[in-house]
Order: structure tokens, then C-alpha cells, then sequence
């Protein structure tokens, strides 16, 4: 039996029926709104949601996104409370919370940590099945299976033995496994880096990442076919949220940032931990006031982030005056500016080679030259030389701001104080 036979005999047993119990038919709730939204640009898109039994892929506990009075993200039970479960299982804009702490926090109680998997928000996953633009027949290899919801998603469009999930996490790949078996579907979930791809199985007509990366892999472009769609959630580690849609030809993938899209990191590609400046600092006056910078919303930190991608930010609070923290991926090069009085001579206290506040701002200088673009005009070309960023068409590539080895006019040697990067 196929996933849509078996969801349909689903519906008439009364599967789908739970919420009315509660007093509210909290799907019917959820694909009208997503239907006044306009996500079901692709008919097939509501079909797939129509037969795949979103309810058959969330665990019996898991986590809300919101947190209580002391920052604990409630859990929630279906025997316990069945009404809040399925709220926020059909909740249309919020993910639920499946794993903490790589499976290190358990499902006991409310708990605070780092998410490590998630039941997607219905929202964004209508909306990269539209993107992705998926035929019948042809072969789809999905990065971040997890519960299998998406991969039975796909697998109604596809054909079940045309599509193939990976999972890293081998507790949740398991469970992703056993699900797609209740539900009838029989797409291959395999145990595997996703980063990795998964050979077998190429070459693929489409690859679709439910985990963010910031270096798209080679492993997807040497596994895709001529003329193949890969989309998938970026971040640089600047800023996160962009979804990167991308065309492969000859190994060479291209494409532009189509929208937002905020997912966890890909384990093989989170964020390194730690700074270790040198002792010896510099100080120097900012050339613009740091909220020109900082404080002017998604669009305009995603965009810097592109030309500045190995650079962390961090804000603080110290002595009742703001500071913002930037360092490299390395963690040798860290820049502190304080706002208050951001003209004086020791605004701006940089450790390491690298000025990262004279590279952020060289690259503010540029955007803004260049008439402020949305994230939407930027592309990636990926090949083996690299990955290169253009704004409007692919030829026009962008000086990408690499490491400032000039010292500031006027600078000071001193040894790193206790309030110093950290």
C-alpha cells in the first residue's frame, strides 16, 4: 500500500478525527490558513499534505518553541494533553522541538538546550516543495530525514523508490524509519552524513537539506544530475536564515538566495567554539555610528554576512553601555566597539591580525553603494575552485573583504584587559 492509500484509509478510520474530540479540527485549521497564505502554488504540494498523516510522523512527546518563566520549552505529551499536542503539531508557523542536545536532554520534562531536530513548520515545508519543484519519477535525495515526514512528502510526488533520506543521527534515523514503515511508505530513510550525500543512489534530479549549511558540499554537485535542483537553508555565521536555490550543470552548481528559511546547523558544519586573541590590543575610533551597522534588520545582516561570512556577532551590556563582540571562525581575531561615543579614539579595540570592524564596514560601504540589494539579488557559484558571490548575474562577482592586515592610524600597544573578548 502507497503513503496516499494508506492515509486515505487513515481519514475514513478516524485517525484524523483526535481533534475534533478536543472540540477543534486543528488540521482543517492549519491547511486554510496555509490555503489563504498561497503556499499551495503546486497543486501537488496540497495533495502531498492532504495524504501524508502529519500526526504519524511527531513523537508521542516533544517540545514547544515557547518558553516558560524560566526559559523552559514546555513538553508535550499526547495522552497527557492531546488538545496542546496537536496545536502544536499543526501549528502552521512553528516547528516542534523532537531533539535537544544531540539526544543528550531526554523527553522527561520542560528543558532548555540547543535544538538538534525538529517536525518542520508546515509554512517552510510548503514552501521548499514548491521551490524544489519536484516531478514524478524523478530520483530525490533528501539531507536531514529525521522523522521521515518530508521524505513521505516527497516520496508521494516521486514515486517511493525514487526517493532517499539520510539521517546522521542513528536514534533518529531508526525512528524516521519506523514511521515511513507505519505509514506505508516505502522511501529508502538511510543512517549516514548527509553532507556526505549518498552515492548509492545518484545520480539525483533533486537534492533538497532540512539542516543549514555554510559551504555547499561537493558531494551534492558530483551526485546531481545535468539540469539538477539543489535547495537548501544558509547561514554564514554572520547571520542565518537564507534559502539558496541552486541549478547544476556540468558539477558547477549557480543560483540565487529565494527566501528565508531558518533550520538548525548541518552537525558537520556548526560554528567552531572558542576565541584565543593574542594578549597585545589596539584601539581606534569607528568611522560611523555602530547602529548604522548593526541595527537595521534581517535584510541588511544577511546581505553583509554574504561579504563577510567567517565573522561572528555578539552584543552586550557592560558597565550599562552597549558592545558588540566580532570574531573570525578561528577565534584569533576579535574586534569590540562600543557605541557609546563611538568617535573616540578608543571605540574600536582590536585583537589579532584581522580589523573586523574596518572589513564589516568596508563591506556596509559596499552594499550601500551598490543601491542596498535584498538578499534575493545575491547568488552562489559553486565549483571546485570555491564557492563565489555575485549580486544580479553570475558574472558579476564580488570582491568578498578578506582578512584587514592594516593597522589603524594611531594605534596602541596594550596588554588585554579582564573586560576584554570573551
Amino acid at each position: 500500500m502507497d503513503a496516499a492509500a494508506h492515509s486515505a484509509k487513515s481519514r475514513r478510520s478516524g485517525r484524523w478525527q483526535l481533534s475534533r474530540g478536543t472540540g477543534m479540527d486543528r488540521r482543517a485549521v492549519c491547511l486554510g490558513e496555509l490555503e489563504t497564505m498561497g503556499v499551495f502554488r503546486a497543486p501537488w504540494v496540497r495533495d502531498a499534505i492532504d495524504a501524508v498523516d502529519r500526526t504519524m510522523f511527531a513523537p508521542r512527546r516533544l517540545w514547544s518553541l515557547e518558553t516558560d518563566d524560566q526559559g523552559l520549552h514546555r513538553l508535550l505529551d499526547r495522552k497527557e494533553s492531546p488538545a496542546a499536542w496537536l496545536e502544536a503539531v499543526w501549528n502552521a508557523h512553528q516547528s516542534v522541538i523532537v531533539q535537544m542536545d544531540d539526544g543528550r536532554t531526554r523527553p522527561d520534562g520542560a528543558a532548555r538546550g540547543d535544538f538538534t531536530s525538529s517536525l518542520s513548520a508546515l509554512d517552510i515545508v510548503c514552501e521548499k516543495l514548491v521551490q524544489l519543484d519536484v516531478r514524478p519519477g524523478q530520483r530525490v535525495l533528501e539531507i536531514g530525514a529525521a522523522s521521515g515526514y518530508h521524505t513521505a512528502l516527497l516520496a508521494h510526488r516521486a514515486g517511493d523508490s525514487r526517493v532517499t533520506g539520510v539521517e546522521v543521527d542513528p536514534e533518529l534515523a531508526a525512528w524516521g524509519q519506523e514511521n515511513l514503515k507505519r505509514a506505508g511508505c516505502a522511501a529508502r530513510l538511510e543512517c549516514g552524513d548527509g553532507l556526505e550525500g549518498w552515492a548509492a543512489e545518484a545520480p539525483y534530479d533533486r537534492i533538497v537539506s532540512t539542516a543549514s549549511v555554510r559551504k555547499v558540499p561537493a558531494a551534492w554537485r558530483r551526485q546531481s544530475a545535468d539540469g539538477a535542483v539543489v535547495l537548501t537553508p544558509f547561514n554564514t555565521l554572520y547571520c542565518r536564515g537564507g534559502l539558496l536555490r541552486l541549478t547544476v550543470k556540468d558539477r558547477v552548481a549557480t543560483g540565487r538566495f529565494s527566501g528565508t528559511a531558518d533550520y538548525m546547523w548541518a552537525r558537520g558544519q556548526r560554528p567552531p567554539d572558542g576565541i584565543r586573541p593574542p594578549g597585545t590590543y589596539r584601539c581606534r575610533p569607528s568611522a560611523i555610528d555602530p547602529g548604522q551597522v548593526l541595527d537595521r534588520g534581517w535584510a541588511q545582516d544577511f546581505a553583509l554576512g554574504l561579504h563577510v561570512p567567517d565573522v561572528h556577532v555578539t552584543h552586550r551590556v557592560q558597565d550599562g553601555a552597549r558592545q558588540t563582540q566580532l570574531w573570525d571562525a578561528a577565534g584569533t581575531s576579535v574586534t569590540v566597539i562600543r557605541h557609546h561615543h563611538w568617535w573616540h579614539k578608543d571605540a574600536v579595540t582590536v585583537w589579532g591580525k584581522r580589523d573586523l570592524w574596518h572589513e564589516l564596514t568596508t563591506a556596509y560601504t559596499a552594499w550601500r553603494t551598490a543601491g542596498q540589494p535584498h538578499p534575493t539579488r545575491y547568488g552562489l557559484t559553486i565549483d571546485d575552485h570555491g564557492q563565489h558571490l555575485w549580486l544580479d548575474t553570475p558574472p558579476g562577482q564580488l570582491h568578498n573583504p578578506g582578512p584587514s592586515l592594516e593597522q589603524p592610524s594611531g594605534r596602541q600597544e596594550h596588554r588585554k584587559e579582564e573586560s576584554g573578548p570573551r
